[in-house]
């Protein structure tokens, strides 16, 4: 037969304990932190603990949830007795003050230890853990449960009455108050406390147990009275004390009301049948559990209670427990199913001050809901609980109606939301708070819409947005405010739709976009801007569809693209090089599919023709320079090459029906691979890997459906510096960035594209540097740690405004204005001896206008013009003497313009132009008396020809360059060398040298895949050395040399992957003067 116990749905408690780098790479894998720790709890219940580890492990540090998941990794480890292991981990996050965050924490190593006999270190930890559990029942058993071991019952007592007083469906706490008050003498007490366990849990651990101390004659058992105190007051239970002692109910005479006549039944049927009698007082016992057993006794449901309480013993009792199966399921669903809980969870305790009688619902087997109730119905005030017991929610209702005001909380305590109803329906202001306490938006409804004006902050202060509302329609203007309270962006509402005019700014106050609505719909132009008015694109509506051409421009004004749509209907486009000219021209339906595509070359020649078929490749034409007629492609061949006008193959792959499948391969015009993609059927989908023009490995990312899904690498000349996950085009996840030498530089966690929770930054030596604190995006504060990790200074970002001066590594000061915890305003750092670090101007937190930065010796290193965030005008970048090295132009982030490189006299060197990062135009070298000595030509990053010195010593010898590879050497008239370089498939390799006119030595280094590698030496004209710099990559690597004309040395400085790390040596008249010590760029020490 089947078990009687399981037809019977049951109240349960749960037991005591409920909880890095991913070894190997799968770029595939999409970072989803519920979804890894769901799976890493199935593995563990299902005792495979060793795979949940491993799946816990793949949680980041600076996950938000990395402390859930290292909960879960520690029950594994239990699990598995990995003792050593298990307390390890459990130490480190004590001592880095983890526990307070996660205070499941404090449960499982206070049991843990608890089970290991360590009872005072259980109890202190427990005791800390107060301060986060104090409401949590299950927290309170467990401290209950050690003071047992420890025998000091007392304690043990105090804490289970208030652990059945907060939880009344925690069985375990019930059977052990029962337990005690049975070994402490107090019969009735016990009797009430076990009873009370068995009805919640027939078939529980403990239930067969409870029944056996239940049936021991009471006459003649429990007879010595313990020192216990159960209750200071009430609790008067002498009368029927007496008749157990007296063994009154064991006589034949006593009437048993069950088919079970044996000593537990009669001494239990004694004690709820004086419930009926009891006048009850205010002691703990009879306020608990009288009333639910008197409940009992007055509905005559004693039978089947006498057989629910037997169900442990099913197995020993057999057919004569079964044969009541009928009684049994009748007493569960008339009384345990109705009327048990709604006398067993009410509770007189204290309620908001007062000491009311409360009824406790539960969700998950825990408190969840706590309120009066008159006639069924709420009334009053209630609180909603989470799983420490700790509240999320006070509720005000009348006649079960949500009524005034209602307020929310997290789980920290701190106020979240407030509400206000009238009759079940919204009427008043609604608030909103962010974790910090400041205000995170104001509603106003009326008759449960929203009326009047809505407003949203940010969460270290000041004005967001504001809307008005009138019968819950958006009407009026709706205006957004960057954090100093300057507009953001601008538009009209009409009973909730859109019209009038719409702008936007950037965080200077210049427009970025405009536009018009009529009706909810775009009509008329739309206008998008770079910034400073500089068109970026343009297109016009009617009626919400776009129509007529659409132009989109290069930062630098040149057309980037044109598309023709006819009402709504895209039928062209055409898209061009930054240099004007044209790269591709596209046609297509009046379905809006794909009907003909054309590629061009730099030189707007035709180089490849597509035609399609709804969306279809059927046929493809190859224009090459050899060729006077275009060439039919076999697009079914597998795999198929396409040319470039040259005749080179640039890309290879093959079609499936017309669509692109498995891998696609294209070059740079030099031959190297540029990126290597994976398709299905037209979709990208698999690894890509992108390289640059000298072959190095630039990324490597996983796609699907077009979009980056999964794990994102970067790399710096074959070196990685980043990693970061990907979700459907939107970072997801954990992200690293990484020193040359592979450690990590910074650590974070973004969360729908926006940074969430800490971001952590290192010195080189791998301790912490910075901690960045970050909610959806917005900074919320900043902590400062020493060389030794050891913190110095923590800014909380809340409505931080003014001027604020901080310490930087106790050597120097920055002294910055703030508006609502955006910088905003004049930056400026210092040393200790009041030289200039760092100067410039920031907007909204962004940096705006020119930002200056200083050397070792003082002089200028950088001057670096910002419009909103991002380079745009001439940068300079000087030497570590002081001297200019570079100057070059920017246009919004992206380089424009001349690049000069210079002497130490202030001569050029070379000097080229970039267009949108692409040389274009003549690169030109000189000598430091400001001769040009050599002239290389570049189309589209790639270089064509050079001119060097004729005999007459003027620049008028031109060569062609072939396959962007060259040895090239130029000389002055007298035979003397001028300048000698090698460019190898586009990439300047091996040794460089400029010499003047006397054949000595001006600049000599080397080259590796188009970046300085080894010693660079620049030379006074007397043949002396100006200075010695060693690079690895292009970046400053190991001991920088600056020396005099006459050959004294200036200043040595150490570098480490482009950082000044190590000692700075200032030397006047070739005699140390000062030491300055860096470590990471940031100056740390000054030594005179």
């Amino acid at each position: 037969m089947k078990k009687l116990a399981t037809a019977i749905l049951l109240g349960s408690f749960s037991g005591v304990y409920a909880q890095s780098a991913y070894p190997q790479k799968d770029y595939s894998f999409v970072y989803q932190n519920d979804s890894i720790i769901k799976k890493g709890i199935s593995l563990y219940e299902n005792e495979k603990y060793d795979e949940s580890i491993r799946e816990f492990d793949r949680i980041a540090k600076a996950d938000p949830k990395f402390l859930d998941a290292q909960y879960e990794k520690a029950l594994s480890l239990y699990a598995l007795k990995k003792n050593d292991e298990f307390e390890k981990l459990l130490n480190e996050l004590k001592q880095n003050d983890q526990f307070p965050k996660s205070p499941n924490l404090y449960t499982l190593y206070g049991n843990y230890l608890s089970d290991a006999k360590r009872y005072d270190e259980a109890e202190k930890l427990f005791l800390e853990g107060q301060k986060y559990l104090g409401n949590s029942a299950n927290y309170l058993y467990n401290l209950a449960i050690l003071y047992i071991r420890k025998e000091e019952s007392q304690k043990s007592v105090d804490l289970l009455k208030k652990v059945v007083v907060l939880n009344p469906n925690h069985a375990s706490a019930h059977y052990f108050l029962g337990f005690l008050a049975l070994e402490n003498g107090n019969i009735t007490e016990g009797t009430l406390g076990l009873l009370s366990y068995i009805t919640l849990a027939p078939t529980g651990k403990y239930a067969k147990e409870a029944v056996l101390k239940l049936n021991k004659k009471f006459g003649e058992n429990y007879l010595e009275k313990g020192k216990l105190i159960f209750s200071k007051t009430g609790d008067n239970f002498e009368e029927i004390d007496v008749i157990l002692r007296n063994q009154l109910p064991l006589k034949k005479a006593y009437k048993v009301k069950s088919d079970f006549d044996d000593v537990a039944i009669r001494q239990v049927q004694a004690v709820v049948e004086y419930t009926k009698e009891h006048k009850s007082g205010d002691g703990f016992f009879e306020s608990t559990y009288i009333p639910w057993i008197k409940d009992v006794a007055e509905k005559n449901y004693f039978e089947g209670l006498s057989y629910y309480i037997l169900l442990s013993l099913e197995d020993d009792l057999g057919k004569k427990l079964t044969s009541h199966k009928k009684e049994i399921l009748s007493f569960q669903e008339k009384y345990i199913d109705t009327d048990f809980w709604k006398m067993f969870a009410k509770r007189k305790t204290e309620h908001f001050g007062e000491t009311k009688e409360v009824l406790i619902y539960l969700k998950d087997n825990l408190p969840y809901v706590v309120g009066s109730y008159v006639d069924g119905k709420k009334e009053g005030k209630f609180k909603l609980l989470d799983e420490y017991g700790n509240m999320t929610a006070e509720l005000n209702f009348k006649n079960d109606l949500s009524e005034g005001v209602q307020k929310y909380f997290n789980n920290k305590g701190q106020l979240i939301e407030e509400r206000t109803y009238v009759n079940d329906k919204l009427e008043g202001k609604k608030t909103e708070y962010f974790e910090n306490g400041n205000i995170n938006s104001i509603e106003n409804y009326k008759n449960d819409k929203l009326e009047g004006v809505s407003t949203t902050y940010y969460i270290d202060g000041g004005k967001q947005c504001e809307l008005n509302f009138t019968n819950g329609n958006e009407n009026g203007k709706l205006t957004c405010y960057f954090p100093n309270g300057t507009v953001k962006s601008s538009l009209t509402y009409t009973d909730g739709k859109l019209n009038g005019a719409y702008s936007k700014y950037n965080e200077v106050g210049d427009i970025t976009e405009e536009a018009y609505y009529i009706n909810g719909e775009l009509n008329g132009k739309q206008t998008t801007y770079y910034g400073k008015k500089i068109i970026k694109s343009e297109q016009t509506y009617v009626n919400g569809k776009i129509d007529g051409i659409s132009k989109s421009y290069f930062n630098n004004g040149n057309i980037e693209e044109e598309k023709t749509y006819q009402n709504g209907e895209l039928v062209k486009t055409i898209e061009y090089y930054h240099t004007g000219k044209k790269s591709k021209e596209a046609f297509y339906t009046d379905k809006g599919e794909s009907e003909v595509y054309s590629y061009f070359d730099e030189n707007e020649n035709k180089y490849f023709e597509g035609k399609y078929r709804k969306n279809e490749l059927k046929s493809a034409l190859q224009y090459t320079k050899d060729n006077p007629k275009p060439v039919s492609i076999n697009i079914s061949k597998k795999p198929v090459q396409f040319k470039n006008f040259s005749g080179d193959v640039i890309i290879t792959g093959e079609f499936e029906k017309g669509f692109k499948n498995n891998v696609w391969e294209q070059k740079f015009s030099n031959g190297i691979i540029k990126f290597k993609e994976n398709y299905n059927k037209g979709t990208q989908e698999g690894l890509t890997y992108n390289y640059n023009r000298e072959g190095s490995l630039n990324s490597i990312a996983n796609y699907s459906g077009d979009k980056i899904h999964g794990l994102y690498e970067s790399y710096d000349f074959g070196i990685q510096d980043e990693s970061i996950y990907f979700e459907n085009g939107e970072k997801s996840g954990p992200f690293q960035t990484f020193f040359a030498n592979g450690t990590t530089e910074t650590e974070g966690f973004y969360n729908n594209n926006e940074l969430n929770g800490e971001k952590r930054e290192y010195w080189m030596s791998g301790k912490l540097k910075a901690k960045t604190t970050y909610t959806d995006g917005e900074l919320t504060s900043f902590k400062m740690f020493d060389t030794n990790g050891q913190p110095i200074n923590t800014v909380d970002y809340k409505n931080r405004s003014g001027n604020f001066t901080l310490n930087l590594y106790n050597i120097g000061t920055e002294n910055y204005d703030m508006v609502n915890g955006y910088f905003n305003g004049k930056y400026i750092e210092k040393d200790k001896d009041n030289n200039l670090i760092a100067e410039g101007e920031f907007v909204n937190g962004i940096q705006n206008n020119l930002m200056k930065f200083y050397g070792p010796t003082g002089k200028l290193s950088f001057e670096r013009p910002y419009y909103c965030g991002e380079l745009h005008g001439l940068q300079n970048q000087y030497d570590l003497a002081g001297n200019l090295r570079i100057s070059d132009e920017y246009v919004f982030g992206d380089e424009y313009g001349k690049t000069i490189r210079y002497y130490h006299n202030k001569s050029k060197l070379y000097e080229y132009t970039q267009l949108n990062n692409h040389i274009e135009g003549e690169y030109t070298y000189y000598n430091q008396k400001g001769e040009a000595i050599l002239i290389v030509g570049y189309l589209n990053n790639a270089a064509k020809y050079y001119i060097r010195k004729g005999k007459d010593g003027q620049l008028n010898d031109k060569v062609e360059i072939r396959n962007e590879s060259a040895e090239i050497a130029s000389y002055y008239p007298n035979g003397k060398l001028a300048i000698s370089m090698t460019i190898d498939k586009g990439s300047q390799e091996g040794k460089f040298v400029i010499n003047n006119a006397e054949g000595k030595p001006e600049v000599t280094t080397n080259y590796k895949k188009n970046f300085t590698d080894g010693e660079r030496y620049e030379y006074y004209p007397n043949g002396n050395i100006y200075k010695i710099e060693r690079l690895k990559s292009g970046d400053f690597e190991g001991l920088q040399e600056y020396f005099s004309e006459n050959g004294n040395r200036l200043l040595s400085a150490n570098y480490k992957d482009n950082n000044l790390h190590g000692d700075v040596l200032l030397y006047k008249d070739n005699k140390l003067i000062v030491t300055k010590k860096y470590d990471t760029n940031e100056l740390v020490q000054i030594t005179k």
